[in-house]
């Protein structure tokens, strides 16, 4: 498989993450520090409580998606590893974050990465149990949310983008959910949307997900309009 990223976006963000959280704990320490050898100081304490409150959820928020084992970029890649050079994965390149340009067609992921118990009911909501899930979240873990309805969401919008640049050709474009957390239990069949565990995505893909290949020409002018080119890092 090859991998096309982002680069500067991934390095910009993931130095966000590290370092907005980092000020965020100095301004907290900075603001305790002030409450305690002047009291009378109200208004910077509380200025310095509120500003390490902030950077520390923005840091939070970025480095839960760009920093560590289950950065969103680097798990999915892991989850993927072992496919072909037929296949394709650009990051954070189109008006969706990750899109698996397959022989047949273009696969958007929406990446999870909650470890915990997650579940797809009967009415059609997702639940998501995990210990601590409150201050996870405060920290800057996402929210489960409802994963399908975002993934149809990233359809349109990359067959929207694709109509544009190739509108006499009708390009397969669909969605699968993949979560990445190794602790996490997942009990999703009934999904609209096909949901997995991490590297069971790749049996999919080869299996029963698998499209049935475009024509040359039509793989060929998919390929340019997504910037693919044959001098691309191979994994």
């Amino acid at each position: 498989m090859r991998i096309i990223r982002n680069e500067r976006r991934i390095h910009v963000l993931s130095f966000i993450g590290k370092y907005a959280t980092l000020a965020g704990l100095l301004a907290l320490l900075a603001g305790l520090v002030i409450s305690f050898t002047k009291p009378e100081w109200l208004m910077p304490t509380l200025v310095s409580m509120a500003l390490g409150t902030s950077l520390s959820m923005v840091g939070g928020f970025f480095a839960d998606r760009y920093i560590g084992p289950l950065a969103r970029h680097d798990a999915l890649a892991r989850a993927l590893k072992g496919l072909n050079d037929q296949y394709v994965l650009l990051q954070y390149l189109l008006p969706t974050s990750h899109v698996l340009l397959e022989p047949g067609g273009c696969t958007v992921f929406v990446v999870k990465a909650q470890g915990g118990q997650v579940t797809y009911q009967e009415d059609g909501r997702w639940k998501h149990r995990q210990r601590g899930k409150f201050f996870r979240q405060f920290a800057g873990q996402e929210a489960v949310g409802a994963p399908d309805i975002e993934a149809e969401r990233q359809v349109h919008k990359l067959e929207r983008w694709l109509t544009s640049r190739l509108p006499d050709i009708g390009v397969p474009v669909r969605a699968a959910i993949t979560f990445v957390n190794p602790d996490v239990t997942l009990d999703a069949a009934a999904s609209p949307v096909p949901a997995f565990y991490g590297k069971k995505v790749k049996a999919w893909l080869r299996g029963p997900g698998k499209l049935k290949p475009l024509p040359a020409a039509e793989r060929r002018r998919l390929a340019d309009a997504l910037n693919i080119t044959p001098q691309q890092e191979k994994d």
